[in-house]
């Protein structure tokens, strides 16, 4: 019997399940075959339940499980693939912390590259052109430590890119607007999982709490939180602003693949 998320995981670890041998769980992965059966008419699949890729996308489950459980995202982006080793060992080990990750994000949070990441957004996207000269002042801020005054432009700036993404209207409520339901006719489950764990984050910061000891919109931008700067937490919205055009690139970029019954 599959043990609980948060349960002992059965290998003896002493890690929640969650955090452990959840990477040997694969999600089912059906894609869409182009024919309907000859014989029913029904609607064919094809399993990719077993593909290598799904296997890598479960091997980074217990490490985003973990940032999602401290109320911060895994972005892949800040982080190069031995210091994601490491981050795992560590959590294996039992002596990860949030810390540990922010300060992975903090080493490779240079200016030149990130400022070099924005440009390419707003090169590549309108929704980023039109808020040009906002988003550069923000970021440029960011390196002259000015927190007080990127967080709140950032709140509002990715506010309006995730309205944008989910064309959403000025009346609607804004949620998470990544779309999750693109990625498995192009084979992109890791995509696919971030989505969903993205979603989750971008949804912790605009649930609308008036927790004032929350890193939240609300309490933030209607004056609740006056603590509220620092560069952990610039860095955090920069990111995530940032992560918005890595969707937009991975949506555009990979092929769609095409799954059809061969005629004999």
């Amino acid at each position: 019997m599959k043990p609980g998320r948060n349960e002992k995981c059965p290998c003896g670890s002493g890690l929640k399940y969650k955090y452990c041998c959840i990477r040997k769980e694969l999600q089912p992965r059906h894609i869409k075959i182009d024919d309907n059966c000859s014989n029913c008419g029904s609607e064919l699949t094809v399993d990719m339940s077993k593909d290598w890729i799904n296997y890598f996308a479960a091997s980074r489950l217990p490490i985003r499980n973990f940032c999602k459980d401290n109320d911060i995202y895994f972005f892949g982006l800040a982080v190069t693939v031995g210091q994601a080793e490491e981050l795992d060992k560590k959590l294996q080990a039992q002596t990860l912390t949030k810390a540990d990750i922010i300060d992975t994000y903090k080493s490779n949070f240079r200016e030149e590259p990130i400022l070099g990441l924005l440009d390419v957004a707003i090169k590549e996207m309108p929704i980023f052109e039109k808020r040009k000269d906002i988003l550069k002042d923000a970021f440029e801020a960011h390196f002259q430590n000015k927190f007080t005054l990127t967080i709140p432009t950032l709140f509002s700036q990715l506010e309006g890119l995730l309205r944008d993404v989910g064309n959403l209207k000025n009346k609607d409520n804004v949620k998470p607007t990544i779309p999750v339901d693109i990625w498995d006719n192009k084979l992109a489950f890791p995509v696919k999982d971030d989505a969903q764990f993205f979603n989750g984050f971008i949804t912790k910061l605009f649930e609308g709490s008036k927790d004032a000891d929350s890193f939240n919109r609300n309490p933030i931008l209607h004056g609740f939180k006056i603590d509220y700067y620092s560069e952990e937490h610039s860095m955090l919205i920069m990111l995530s602003i940032l992560e918005i055009r890595l969707f937009d690139w991975w949506g555009k970029n990979l092929p769609k693949y095409s799954f059809k019954v061969e005629k004999k």
